[in-house]
């Protein structure tokens, strides 16, 4: 066997798709240019340079977060009635133009309303893309192997938005400043999404609808909240998983640096070791999940590392100081515990009785909702912005909603107890199982 092909054989051991190479290099680019600021924004708007205290700039943040939750739940219900390519687009479009006036027109001008909306408005983009993206992965994977290629998915969306992004910003803030490391994410994000769109040209696949009006997809995937109750429970676990992230990426560079004295560019490496350790867990457990379980995986292992984790990223520096290394493992360690919330995706969609879209449709939205909920909770919870003791509250309250999430994934069962899809035992399983294949 030639080289090649062992190299390729090896890789899609481990679940990887390489029919989809394409797609998910340009997702890479893509969340790199939306995403190069989110580890920075926060302290940046409540800088001299720009003026704002930093509840109004977690606020800012939080405005983004809301047209997030939207565009999330649009990138999986209209799917089904305009085409994943189609959502696609949109995203990519919405997010160059609403970037450009960001930059231009709203940081220029210190004007807090403009910045809500144009920075708000940037929200439409890596939702459409990227979650329009997954949902045409699921719609196309077989049950057995969609929680390696949602592992996959999470993984190059990781390595952009958590890892390259926040490791670019640490090299090029220094030496270029705030707003030409913005426009280089424009012209990033314009790369990925051009590719991405040649790529889903070849998959006539990605254009496909089920014949509903944006009406009828949009009403379904509302109605599974109540026709299907666990999809529901599953959503608020996607909520939360999210929120620790979101909430960390609003405080946390804020509170290494006005608390602790800790370099902007040095707190901000702190999350490129989080983006490293979380991008390996997302195939980490993206196959572990195909083995030990699904709701296993997200209830004894995701949920609790990811809330100890928060605690001690919190605790570690009134106890150690700005000390980097001590810092490092905490949050490598929440990268492990959010990482392992990626069968969270194959679960939901085994509890929607063969309803992919609209069960990717609250599974986005559960991930948009966390991009506004972590941000508000740093917003509503904000103390003394110059000590420690004001981020007790947004610290314990980002820790402690995963204790909840324990509490929640009980109710996440599959029929006969299966681990995964496929290990349904029993009549109605098999029949379930049938349903979500069709």
């Amino acid at each position: 066997m030639p080289s090649s092909n062992r190299f390729i054989a090896a890789i899609q051991k481990t679940g990887f798709p390489t029919n989809l190479a394409t797609g998910f290099l340009a997702v890479i680019i893509f969340v790199i240019g939306d995403g190069i600021e989110a580890v920075w924004i926060t302290n940046y708007l409540s800088s001299d340079e720009v003026g704002f205290a930093v509840s109004q700039a977690s606020m800012i943040v939080t405005s983004y977060g809301v047209v997030v939750a939207i565009a999330a739940f649009l990138s999986g219900a209209l799917c089904d009635a305009i085409g994943c390519r189609r959502v696609m687009l949109i995203g990519l479009v919405s997010f160059l133009v609403c970037d450009a006036l960001f930059i231009s027109v709203g940081l220029p001008s210190h004007n807090l309303p403009l910045l809500l909306l144009f920075y708000g408005l940037r929200g439409f983009g890596y939702p459409m893309f990227a979650y329009g993206f997954l949902t045409w992965t699921m719609i196309v994977t077989p049950p057995a192997r969609q929680s390696s290629v949602s592992g996959w998915f999470w993984f190059a969306f990781s390595l952009g938005m958590q890892l390259l992004g926040s490791y670019l910003s640490s090299l090029l803030l220094p030496h270029i400043g705030h707003i030409p490391t913005l426009w280089l994410g424009w012209v990033l994000a314009a790369v990925g999404g051009t590719i991405g769109m040649l790529f889903l040209r070849l998959h006539p696949s990605s254009a496909q609808t089920r014949g509903k009006s944006v009406a009828e997809s949009v009403g379904s995937a509302v109605s599974v909240l109540w026709r299907y109750p666990k999809v529901s429970i599953g959503g608020i676990v996607k909520v939360i998983n999210l929120s620790g992230q979101y909430g960390m990426q609003a405080y946390y560079v804020v509170y290494l640096h006005k608390v602790y004295g800790m370099p902007e560019s040095q707190a901000i490496l702190e999350f490129s070791i989080f983006g490293f350790v979380a991008i390996l867990g997302d195939v980490f457990w993206g196959v572990i999940g195909d083995k030990l379980g699904w709701r296993n995986t997200l209830q004894w292992f995701a949920t609790p590392i990811t809330a100890a984790a928060l605690a001690y990223i919190y605790l570690i520096p009134i106890v150690a100081g700005p000390n980097f290394f001590l810092i490092a493992l905490g949050t490598s360690a929440v990268g492990i515990g959010l990482s392992a919330h990626v069968p969270t995706t194959p679960l939901i969609t085994a509890h929607a009785h063969g309803e992919t879209g609209n069960a990717l449709a609250i599974l986005n939205l559960g991930a948009g909702l966390g991009a506004f909920v972590g941000p508000a909770i740093v917003t509503l919870l904000m103390g003394d912005e110059t000590t420690a003791s004001g981020y007790l509250w947004v610290a314990m309250a980002l820790a402690g909603i995963y204790v909840i999430s324990f509490f929640l994934c009980f109710a996440l069962k599959l029929p006969g107890n299966a681990r995964i899809l496929d290990t349904f035992s029993d009549e109605d399983a098999d029949e379930q199982k049938e349903a979500v294949t069709a």
